[in-house]
This record gives structure tokens, sequence and C-alpha cells, in this order.
């Protein structure tokens, strides 16, 4: 691995970890957490590229992506909301749905680009699949909580 993705490398693993955390131990807030941290950390990364003058199109494609993450995962929410209201729960697929395909998008550039390592992927899945299980947990009317 480059020294240059090591930084980004690195949190971008304490960011899935604490997003894995949070679902483990039922702490939305933690999860959301880590989803958006780990949007503005891709962001940030991406966006100094831009300007060092090595970004391309795919650091373009990035900042989108992780911005509308960033902020659909704002990690401060209303502590209670009414998930058998028809229209929280379409939004809430909505909102799950989108942020899952962003990291599935993800994992696919990380592994169409040579020049990325790879562990990259693994983490964008895991956020992807964290998504997964909540869009069947919405369906299935198990979410009570944010």
């Amino acid at each position: 691995m480059e020294n240059e993705m090591l930084m980004p490398v690195i949190l971008a693993g304490i960011f899935t970890l604490l997003a894995v955390l949070g679902v483990v131990m039922k702490k939305g807030l933690y999860a959301r957490l880590g989803f958006f941290l780990f949007g503005g950390m891709v962001m940030t990364f991406n966006l100094l590229a831009m300007l060092s003058g090595e970004g391309g199109a795919l650091e373009i494609v990035s900042v989108g992506m992780f911005a509308c993450q960033t902020i659909l995962m704002y990690p401060i929410v209303p502590e209670e909301v009414n998930f058998s209201d028809e229209a929280v729960k379409t939004l809430a697929l909505r909102v799950t749905t989108t942020v899952m395909l962003i990291n599935a998008t993800a994992v696919w550039l990380v592994l169409a680009v040579g020049d990325l390592p790879q562990i990259l992927a693994v983490f964008h899945g895991i956020l992807s699949i964290i998504m997964a299980m909540r869009l069947g947990m919405i369906t299935k009317g198990g979410v009570t909580k944010t």
C-alpha cells in the first residue's frame, strides 16, 4: 500500500468498525456516525486529490456520491420515529436503498481501479450489507427506532 493511502485506509477501517459496533450494540447514533464520518472522509481525501491536481473523473464521482451519503446519514435525528406511518417507512426505505447503492457502487469502483487498496472494497461492502440488513428489517416491520 502506498504511504498516501495509509491514513484513508486506517480511518475507513475505524469508521466502518464504528458503524458495525452501532449495529451490534443497537445504537443507531453510532451506526449513523460511522456512515457520516466515512462519507465525509472519502469526500475530503478526494477533494484534496483534486486540489493537488491528481484528481480526475473518479474523484469527482466519489465526491458526489459520498456527499449524498454524508447528508443522508447526518447522525442527529429525532429519537422517536413512527415507522408504522407509511410515509416514514417509504422515506426510510428510500434513504436506506440510496446509501446501500452508494456503497455497492463504491465496491465496484474500488475493484475496477487498480491503484486503490482492495481492502477499501471490503469496507464499502460491509457498509452496503448493513444497509441491506436494514432494508430487510424495515420491510418486515422490525424497525422501531432510528
